[in-house]
């Protein structure tokens, strides 16, 4: 029995996400596709735009046939750590043979050239990386800018044409894509690598290419369209099993605008202020007088959009920000993260399985090095930020951020806490 896997967010599942996974069973041959997915909040900062039950449904709807939940502490990160986390999951759970990914490229071996490349960093690449950090680039540009000035140096990578480095380098799934390489190398996991083409639009396009959108035009039309025009023009653009549950979810009240997301860093602005430099100290990342700089322009200001424009900088992307955002707001600091990251992952939340496949799920349940939890309430029955366990501190910030996406819905007659305590494991 052989089991593939994706990393997905499905923020929400489109008619691109369904090629990807139809891809993914061809080209692997195998009987069982899992999804490790974002909970209710993705890598880039943001609240999804459906909650992660409606989104399992989705995935399940559409061929998945078990979906795992990311702990929110591995995924409010960098690209680098969310997809070591993710890797690492999926290498413990020793169900995973072969793990299919989507790039802008679509070729696996000079993706696997740079990665392999970017973990035995030469010393002149060292130097180079240094010298653009400290001109003020941000990590990406200047990690880009340091391998094609010293890309002749690596064996694997001086027949390549620099443009096409350069240009692998500033697409957003090629950089995911290097970055799960980067982490089965690392980890010299036995999980088979392969990617597909990326099909129909760019990560960010707001173009229509034939039935191809992104993620985020999908989101816009949502956030930016009255209910039924939205709807409809979304129709097209996913599976109709998808666009049903979405439908549903809008009706209902039950999804989280753009503009909903304010309300955090309102919230957090507020905190801040409540704060003094060597307290935001001791997030990771806050450093080198960033501090300082959430301290200014938190008193200065309490428009949630232009305080995170202030905020941005050369080296300072405003995904990154929305990161620190939410680390702030679940008091999620360096102290608490090490905690959870030593000895990692600490459990797998299984969220959904296709019926007929329950079989899986047992599988796991029998070959994962790590624990395996459907219920959280048979773990924790209450919610503690400050538990000195590792298990225990994680799913708290797994439930805290259901309670606090619930209180982002449209309709707040659906905004009951502690949702993760009663709702039963998915099953379509």
């Amino acid at each position: 029995m052989k089991t593939t896997a994706l990393i997905v967010e499905y923020n929400p599942f489109h008619n691109g996400h369904q090629y990807h996974l139809n891809q993914s069973k061809k080209i692997t041959e195998n009987d069982n596709l899992i999804v490790i997915m974002s909970g209710n909040f993705t890598q880039r900062g943001d609240a999804a735009i459906l909650d992660k039950w409606a989104r399992t449904k989705q995935a399940l709807s559409c061929g998945a046939d078990l979906v795992i939940e990311l702990p929110l502490i591995y995924n409010i990160r960098s690209a680098e750590y969310f997809a070591y986390y993710s890797i690492l999951s999926l290498d413990k759970s020793n169900i995973v043979d072969s793990i299919v990914f989507g790039s802008e490229a679509g070729n696996i071996e000079i993706i696997s050239a740079i990665a392999l490349a970017l973990i035995n960093e030469s010393p002149d690449f060292k130097k180079a990386l240094q010298n653009y950090l400290k001109k003020g680039f941000n990590f990406p540009t200047a990690r880009r800018k340091a391998l094609l000035d010293t890309y002749q140096s690596y064996n694997e990578l001086k027949k390549v044409d620099p443009e096409k480095i350069r240009k692998i380098l500033a697409a957003p799934n090629n950089i995911l894509a290097i970055e799960y390489l980067k982490s089965l190398l690392r980890l010299n996991s036995k999980i088979k690598a392969h990617t597909i083409k990326r099909v129909g639009t760019d990560y960010y396009s707001q173009e229509v290419n034939k039935n191809y959108a992104s993620a985020s035009l999908i989101r816009n039309l949502i956030n930016n369209r009255p209910q039924k025009e939205a709807l409809s023009a979304s129709k097209k653009l996913m599976p109709e099993k998808s666009w049903n549950i979405l439908k549903n979810e809008i009706e209902s009240g039950r999804f989280v605008k753009s503009d909903s997301q304010n309300q955090i860093i309102l919230k957090t602005i507020d905190l801040i202020r409540r704060l003094k430099a060597e307290d935001l100290k001791k997030y990771k990342g806050v450093a080198n007088g960033l501090e300082n700089r959430f301290i200014e322009k938190a008193a200065a200001e309490f428009n949630p959009e232009k305080f995170l424009n202030s905020l941005k900088t050369k080296n300072l992307t405003e995904t990154r920000v929305k990161r620190k955002i939410l680390q702030i707001y679940f008091s999620m600091k360096a102290a608490k993260i090490n905690l959870v990251e030593t000895n990692a992952p600490h459990y797998l939340r299984v969220l959904g399985v296709k019926k007929g496949k329950e079989y899986l799920l047992s599988k796991l349940q029998s070959e994962s090095e790590t624990e395996i939890i459907i219920n959280p309430a048979e773990k924790i029955n209450t919610i503690n930020i400050n538990d000195d366990q590792a298990l225990n501190l994680s799913l708290s910030y797994d439930l805290l951020a259901s309670d606090l996406y619930a209180l982002l819905y449209q309709n707040l007659e659906h905004s009951q806490s502690r949702r993760d305590f009663h709702q039963k494991l998915i099953k379509i």
